[in-house]
């Protein structure tokens, strides 16, 4: 297992902010040069951020209506087939707001920005996460934020992975000094990715109990109440509804224009894994079957496992994190970025599962992405192999305490 956290055993700052300074400045230089004459800044995830806020901003009964969307982004954006909807809750659109009242490009410039420094500051929150030796591509802490390709997307694309990404080291630094209920309601306003947040939380709490369960039940609340303040229930249980619906790739929602769909191919998850190895010969129900047989299986393995005895605290939450993801309903390739998290934990661990999947995570996703896209399901596979690695230097751990 790692050496324990100390302090002491840290590095300076000062490589990693020249490193974060040069990234940062290459960041902004190529989206001013090369994305916004190209157009790419319109085509990026950014697109449905910036509908949502306008909307919160403008007509908040209406946020959840796919037409209005569809007129706010073909409008103040640019024109495009289909749709790239906003399914987040309500409250997230009330962070974005204030953005809207600028031109989309300089909106879109602000936030990445805002993602550029929210980076920094998950180094100095989990700053004892990015210190461990061992990891690749780190000659000094925090380096290894930089190497993953999935950060980059997160940043390129203007997504919220990274606010998530400090949301969940923030988690860790409270649980880890025995805070359990601030812990708990952190992770309960982490629920902008609904599809891995509930199921983080849910492996904590079986681990740490009622404190954690009820600073998550206050944060969640908390959630539920602004966003269904923000478009009355009706609006919310819109998108309940969308949620449930996401993943079909014919999916319709009255858009006269287009319709929009998440493809489970491109889900580096259980999900995407089985629609991606299984679909080519099997029908759809039974994919959907044996998703549904393997993701609950998983789940209860994962709950049976951390309750029990000998695990130390990085390995619990490292498990918890890779397990979350791998049963996460849908999933990105920039959702990858809260990976970060147990590979930091877990790196120098002298496990080869770990270490060969260590090494995939930070040399795969580029060219996955880059040469064969259809197939980013596969990068659910170093995940897996990575869960695999803790479990097994975990037993063997407890089995040498005892």
């Amino acid at each position: 297992m790692t050496e324990p956290y100390s302090p002491h055993n840290l590095r300076s700052s000062r490589p990693f902010l020249l490193v974060w300074s040069v990234y940062s400045l290459a960041m902004l230089v190529g989206v001013w040069f090369l994305f916004f004459p190209s157009g790419s800044a319109e085509r990026a995830d950014f697109r449905q951020l910036y509908a949502g806020g306008y909307l919160a901003r403008t007509d908040p009964a209406n946020l959840y209506e796919y037409a209005w969307q569809k007129k706010v982004q073909d409008t103040l954006v640019s024109k495009a087939d289909g749709l790239l909807p906003f399914i987040r809750p309500a409250y997230e659109a009330w962070l974005v707001a204030p953005l809207t009242h600028l031109p989309y490009r300089m909106a879109y410039f602000g936030f990445l920005c805002i993602n550029l420094l929210l980076l920094m500051a998950c180094f100095f929150v989990g700053r004892d996460i990015f210190s461990r030796k061992g990891i690749i591509a780190q000659p000094r802490p925090g380096l290894q934020l930089f190497a993953f390709f999935p950060v980059t997307v997160a940043i390129l694309q203007g997504q919220d992975s990274i606010l998530f990404l400090l949301g969940v080291c923030l988690v860790y630094r409270l649980l880890r000094s025995g805070r359990g209920f601030l812990a708990g309601a952190i992770l309960g306003l982490l629920l902008l990715k609904p599809q891995v947040a509930l199921p983080l939380a849910l492996f904590l709490i079986v681990r740490y109990g009622f404190s954690l369960f009820a600073g998550f039940a206050v944060g969640g609340s908390i959630v539920f109440a602004a966003s269904v303040v923000l478009v009355t229930w009706q609006g919310f249980l819109a998108l309940v509804r969308v949620l449930l619906l996401t993943g079909s790739v014919s999916v319709s929602q009255n858009i006269p224009t287009g319709s929009f769909g998440v493809f489970p191919f491109i889900m580096p998850n259980i999900r995407g894994l089985i629609s991606g190895l299984a679909a080519w010969f099997l029908p759809g129900r039974i994919v959907f079957a044996l998703t549904i047989v393997l993701t609950t299986c998983l789940v209860l393995w994962a709950i049976r496992t951390l309750r029990g005895t000998g695990f130390d605290f990085d390995a619990v939450f490292s498990l918890s994190t890779a397990c979350a993801v791998l049963v996460s309903y849908y999933l990105h390739i920039h959702d990858l970025t809260v990976m970060q998290v147990p590979l930091g934990l877990m790196s120098g661990t002298k496990n080869s599962y770990i270490s060969k999947s260590t090494i995939l995570f930070y040399l795969a996703p580029q060219f996955v992405v880059l040469f064969a896209h259809n197939f980013q399901y596969l990068l659910g596979l170093p995940v897996l192999v990575f869960l695999y690695g803790v479990f097994q230097t975990s037993r063997e751990a407890a089995v040498r305490t005892n």
